[in-house]
């Protein structure tokens, strides 16, 4: 029996909202679109477990929404991942991921994407997120993560993460930002503050997985 959809009555010949499930873990992706397809306004148009099937079946079955896993077997990162399915077109991308760290939803929605889930909350609050990109009130983000402070990355900062992305050390970047390696020293440790990570190889890596490595510099 389907489940009655709380607060949108149904009206006669009106469309379903149509969703593209992308999700690696079989156990998730079935528990998904089993708990979608109990809704009167959501039908599962399709599933895919790669971004090379997702990025097919998005164009063949035009979806209003992409539910997206950000680590997938043949993902280049997050950051690229996010920027192919939101250039598709019509389609909303909502990112359902295990990953809770604030430097990753940052960049994440910086690319567009009209919501961050958590894999920890409640299937049934995944519908009401749908519907709520639906409506047009974007980015919707998992309450656990809407409870803390997410930093804003300056332009500055950027910029920075962009030359540590590309291999600079201290001095190299001291020459081209026109100060003094000492001072990038404490720019790098309060952007871990900042981010929340442990190291300046773990702010690279970071950087680099977040793609500011091929970004062109910002001043």
């Amino acid at each position: 029996m389907k489940k009655k959809t709380v607060g949108q009555p149904e009206q006669a010949g009106q469309s379903k909202i149509k969703v593209l499930l992308v999700e690696d873990h079989e156990a998730t992706l079935k528990g998904l679109k089993a708990e979608l397809n109990e809704e009167q306004d959501i039908e599962v148009a399709g599933t895919a477990t790669t971004s090379s099937e997702a990025l097919s079946l998005a164009q063949a079955l035009n979806p209003d929404i992409i539910l997206l896993d950000l680590h997938l077997p043949d993902s280049t990162g997050p950051k690229s991942l996010s920027e192919t399915f939101c250039r598709l077109g019509k389609a909303k991308v909502i990112v359902f991921s295990g990953d809770m760290r604030a430097a990753i939803l940052q960049i994440v929605l910086q690319t567009g994407v009209a919501g961050y889930l958590l894999k920890s909350e409640p299937l049934s609050l995944v519908a009401h997120a749908i519907r709520e990109v639906m409506g047009g009130n974007a980015p919707v983000i998992s309450s656990e993560l809407a409870k803390s402070k997410h930093p804003h990355l300056t332009s500055t900062e950027r910029h920075l993460l962009t030359l540590l992305a590309r291999g600079l050390k201290y001095q190299d970047i001291a020459a081209q930002r026109f100060t003094a390696p000492e001072t990038v020293r404490k720019q790098v440790e309060a952007l871990l503050t900042k981010l929340k990570l442990d190291s300046r190889e773990s702010l690279i890596a970071w950087a680099v997985d977040s793609g500011y490595g091929k970004l062109e510099p910002e001043i």
